[in-house]
């Protein structure tokens, strides 16, 4: 029997699918005025799409969405697994590139005018692909639960979660929880690998559909759109063209400038700025603008207009005319448009929280972004001067238009914000006095502290303040839950009393640094059940620990709740904590093991064997604030003790240098053999002071010892984020990649140019 010929199986293939026929009308479309490169950003976007898919599908082969090994589990790809840090770098700024492309696409539309009857479904299905294309790039950051995209999560929501009547609805959906965590993260990832990617698939092909009923709307002018081009071969080949340009720039970035190292998240960490996802951060500056009662104009009023506008433009701009230099109207307002986007994405970029200032070099750096955040301050105050001349500001609203929101939460449970929930702070029965000062000069009461001094404000506002303060209750929902009921015979049974007691320590924040779990984890503060069942404390030694923790250690963290629990309530807590010595681990995520023993001993004395530094990659920029903060007092500028100017304490030593026995080229090694002076600190034989145990104290956590250490590591040279395993190393690969497509360009050229020499 013969077997069929290729045009007999695509006749056969054809008759029962009809795709020979789709594709054929598809390649030989014609095209009004001609090929253009103007017309590649579509087809960039698509490409740019699938290799988001691609690279996206391949990570999941690696990550973990877990809270405890989401950060891990993406930095061993990057730096373990062969080509790991290409596909990891496509994806990072693939995201980015994508975003940009979409955004010069929408421009490049706006401008031709491609708009217009009869294209508006083409427009309007396009603003649902910006839609997506906005909440993918405000979910992919959180998924690495590094600190950019922790606090960029926790932003973000917090923005949705203030728009009125849908915001707390929102919230509750995104976060899952009372607080940025697992479930936080599991809803992110839910989103960004699954919901995400079917909606913006399907919205695509409604956009080709639409598209290719009526074509390209070509050049302007009529006397241009008689020549005609073809999609195939000529428009692909300038389409080809750039995604590949597109693709080595891709490539170029990964190796040359690979996505940071921002550390593990770490919401104790108070020395970080929070900031959204960078293509929110105009949202984000703009609600800087629009403080206390005028928020919601930010939040919800924004967004909803500029989709109202652009949704509106087709049927508001009616004229047929497309000529850009007839349209000067419309044109001006969408060049404007973008110019203030532009604008408050920058001043976004640039701000830098009052804490993270502080503690930032050198000082002419800090002055001139100082300037900036006083002028947004001035700009309040001008605000406020006006309200009190019409005796309209309350110190309701003056709390909110300063600010403190960003900082203070008052729920009367802990929060996540850098500040102390001021509902628990006022447990401590402040004077009138001490309020005063705290308001206008905090660094009176606390050199250290990250709260801006408001000397500026009248008296009469800072009364206002005060008094505000004063009159905070708990809001429905957020008080500490009620006691059980007493029993009939006598006080409460030790089972309901336990079961209090985990109630409160749900509800009073204990979970934001410590687990029950039984084994190792990433938060600050040690694992209870390894802790209690380690060091059998009784429970006298709870209640200090529970009233006063720096009389068990000076250097501890951990806040008082002398002034929060009443008796029984601190006796319920006491009894939970006595009763983990018996309770048994959790079990493991699947696929997951319990850390080495050698992790184990390595960690600090006092963190029940929790995950220590030497298994995160820390963020030397971040380290470099933090050393700035808590070790340049004694090691000097930059860790030289011999820096001119500087007098070093005695038997302090140098750290850049550091001493030649302790570095090693492998970051690891290296690593390992500062982190025990910092975890444990050590004793200063010649009279000088001490190393102190910031590690074993919990006066720095240990995604921020990691940052320390990898600034440490920097200073002598070694990165702590080298590729241990790349397969090919990131430049050589670029180059080699270069010379490849070179050659085959040049190959091809040769040919084409044989085949027109001989007329074939």
């Amino acid at each position: 029997m013969k077997p069929p010929s290729l045009n007999e199986v695509k006749e056969w293939i054809n008759e029962r699918t009809g795709l020979v026929t789709f594709f054929s009308e598809f390649l030989h479309e014609e095209i009004p005025g001609g090929t253009r490169f103007s017309y590649t950003l579509g087809s960039a976007c698509m490409f740019l799409l699938t290799m988001q898919i691609v690279t996206g599908i391949w990570q999941l082969f690696y990550y973990v969405p877990t809270v405890d090994y989401a950060y891990s589990s993406l930095s061993y790809l990057r730096l373990h697994v062969p080509y790991g840090w290409l596909i990891h770098g496509i994806h990072y700024w693939g995201g980015t590139l994508f975003t940009i492309i979409v955004g010069l696409h929408v421009l490049r539309v706006f401008i031709w005018g491609s708009y217009k009857k009869p294209r508006e479904m083409v427009w309007l299905i396009g603003i649902f692909l910006i839609i997506l294309t906005a909440l993918f790039m405000f979910t992919g950051p959180v998924l690495p639960w590094d600190k950019t995209g922790y606090w960029a999560g926790q932003v973000g929501i917090g923005i949705a979660g203030s728009v009125p009547i849908v915001g707390s609805i929102t919230q509750a959906i995104l976060q899952g929880a009372n607080k940025m965590g697992q479930m936080a993260l599991l809803r992110m990832y839910v989103l960004h690998v699954a919901i995400l990617p079917a909606a913006i698939c399907a919205f695509v092909m409604l956009h080709l559909i639409a598209f290719r009923t009526y074509g390209e709307s070509g050049p302007w002018a009529k006397e241009k759109r008689k020549k005609v081009g073809y999609f195939w071969p000529e428009q692909i080949f300038k389409d080809v063209l750039v995604s590949l340009l597109i693709f080595l720039l891709m490539v170029y970035l990964s190796a040359f400038f690979p996505a940071p190292f921002s550390g593990l998240a770490d919401p104790m960490d108070t020395l970080v700025t929070p900031k959204p996802a960078w293509n929110f951060l105009f949202l984000y500056q703009l609600l800087k603008f629009l403080p206390g009662p005028l928020e919601p104009l930010g939040t919800a009023g924004a967004p909803l207009m500029i989709v109202l506008l652009f949704a509106s433009l087709p049927f508001a701009d009616k004229s047929p005319e497309k000529n850009p230099f007839k349209r000067g109207f419309v044109l001006s307002c969408g060049f404007a448009f973008v110019g203030v986007i532009l604008y408050l994405t920058w001043l976004g970029y640039i701000y830098r929280s009052p804490a993270e200032l502080a503690q930032m070099e050198p000082a002419t750096t800090v002055a001139s972004q100082n300037e900036h955040q006083k002028f947004e301050l001035n700009k309040r105050y001008e605000a406020l001067v006006q309200a009190n001349a019409n005796e309209k500001i309350t110190g309701e609203e003056l709390f909110k238009t300063l600010g403190c929101t960003e900082c203070h939460t008052a729920t009367g449970v802990a929060g996540n914000k850098q500040g102390p929930d001021l509902l628990m702070a006022k447990g401590n029965n402040r004077t009138h006095d001490w309020l005063y000062t705290q308001i206008t000069s905090p660094q009176t009461h606390n050199p250290r502290t990250i709260m801006p001094p408001f000397s500026d404000l009248s008296s009469r506002n800072v009364e206002l303040l005060i008094s505000y303060l004063g009159s905070l209750t708990p809001k429905e929902g957020s008080a500490l839950p009620p006691p059980p009921p007493a029993a009939a015979s006598g006080p409460v049974d030790a089972g309901a009393s336990i079961k209090y007691g985990e109630q409160l320590f749900n509800s009073v924040g204990c979970i934001q640094c410590h687990t029950i779990q039984g084994r190792p984890s990433n938060k600050p503060g040690p694992d209870l059940i390894m802790a209690i069942k380690k060091d059998k404390p009784n429970k006298d030694w709870l209640k200090v620990q529970l009233t006063a923790p720096q009389q068990h250690n000076p250097l501890s963290i951990m806040p008082s709740f002398a002034s929060r629990l009443t008796d029984d309530q601190m006796n319920a807590m006491i009894d939970f904590l006595s009763s983990l010595s018996t309770r048994a681990a959790t079990a493991l995520p699947p696929g997951e093991t319990e850390a080495s023993e050698s992790q184990q001993s390595a960690a600090p004395a006092s963190s029940g064997g929790g995950v220590v530094s030497t298994n995160i990659i820390g963020d030397r920029e971040h380290g470099a604030i933090l050393f700035h903060q808590s070790c340049i007092m004694c090691h000097g500028p930059h860790g030289n003790t011999k820096t001119p100017g500087f007098a070093a304490p005695k038997g302090v030593p140098s750290l850049n240098p550091i001493d030649r026995a302790v570095v090693s080229a492998d970051p690891q090694i290296f690593v390992e053999h500062i982190d025990q002076f910092i975890q444990h600190g050590i004793p200063n034989t010649e009279g000088g002071p001490n190393m102190p145990n910031f590690g074993d104290s919990h006066a720095l956590t240990q995604a921020q010892i990691a940052d320390l250490e990898a600034y440490v590591l920097s200073l002598n040279g070694v990165d702590r984020t080298m590729v241990i395993n790349p397969g090919i190393e990131p430049k050589e690969f670029f180059y080699m990649l270069v010379g490849i497509l070179s050659a085959i360009f040049l190959i091809a050229g040769l040919f084409w140019y044989l085949m027109k020499l001989l007329k074939i």
